[in-house]
């Protein structure tokens, strides 16, 4: 399995970056072969990050997404890659990637976050 994760720093000993599109770096795990890359994110400046980030992960033939939050604009390009996008509140980027291993993470079917500010359910 792809996946890729917002990342605090340059390993997956680092945190996940929550917020999405402001990530200074990105992890791309092959969980299938226990390698990783980081890339550094060079959309940072964009007026639009998060779509420019989503369309590098259908580049890189990622299948998971792993978050804290993202925008709609971001999360309907990776839906309509068929991109799975998880919820991870906080944490280490390995820590939440043992836990899709271990299917402890719930799927997201809609943004949680618009205009930079978190929204929530009623």
């Amino acid at each position: 399995m792809k996946i890729l994760v917002p990342s605090s720093g340059e390993d997956i000993t680092n945190k996940i970056d929550e917020h999405f599109s402001k990530a200074k770096y990105f992890i791309f795990m092959d969980s299938e072969k226990d390698v990783w890359e980081v890339f550094e994110n060079e959309f940072l400046h964009d007026k639009h990050p998060g779509d420019e980030i989503a369309k590098k992960a259908i580049d890189l033939k990622a299948q998971v997404m792993i978050v804290t939050s993202i925008g709609p604009h971001a999360f309907d390009i990776l839906s309509k890659a068929n991109i799975k996008v998880f919820y991870f509140e906080k944490g280490t980027i390995k820590e939440a990637i043992d836990k899709f291993k271990r299917d402890e993470l719930a799927q997201m079917f809609k943004a949680n976050k618009k205009h930079g500010k978190l929204f929530k359910e009623d």
